[in-house]
């Protein structure tokens, strides 16, 4: 079964990286031959601090991540990217195609609110984020989504919050 899910997460990322360079975007190393992708953001002129903080908005989880020939490590250029969260919520290849295209939203979203923000500064970027309707969209088609791959190992049903406990 574990053989299975790691075949799985190399397909998965594999199509998230060939997604992403359909849609334009530089994947370092044209590719993965494993779990990560490492996505290089400079050409957009967008630091990977600031897709960052969009999808984590958006309920999408990445890192930035310095690619090679950033000059500050503090400033990194990229993103990373992993297959194996989903894979174990039973996402499929056509399902990071669709993945691909929340990130592309994020991208393009992300471009407006730095155009639009008085500085290139990460707080001022962020604060342009704040209550923007196309980023809340994307949020809420995200958790529709996901909604239809449950997380594993307990059923969502079946939590009992705080409140419900008797003394």
């Amino acid at each position: 079964q574990f053989k299975e899910y790691a075949i799985q997460v190399k397909k998965n990322a594999s199509t998230l990286a060939q997604e992403l360079e359909k849609l334009g975007y530089k994947i370092v190393t044209e590719g993965t031959d494993n779990h990560l992708i490492l996505w290089d953001l400079r050409p957009l002129k967008l630091t990977g601090s600031k897709l960052e903080k969009a999808t984590e908005i958006c309920s999408i989880t990445l890192n930035k991540n310095a690619v090679h020939g950033d000059v500050s490590a503090l400033s990194p250029g990229g993103v990373r990217l992993g297959a194996s969260s989903l894979t174990s919520r039973s996402f499929r290849e056509k399902d990071f195609v669709t993945v691909a295209n929340f990130l592309h939203r994020a991208v393009q979203i992300s471009l407006k609110v730095q155009e639009e923000a008085p500085s290139k500064l990460l707080k001022d970027f962020v604060k342009g984020l704040e209550n923007n309707s196309e980023i809340l969209d994307l949020k809420a088609e995200v958790q529709s989504f996901a909604r239809n791959f449950p997380m594993p190992g307990f059923n969502p049903l079946e939590i009992r919050r705080r409140n419900d406990y008797t003394s």
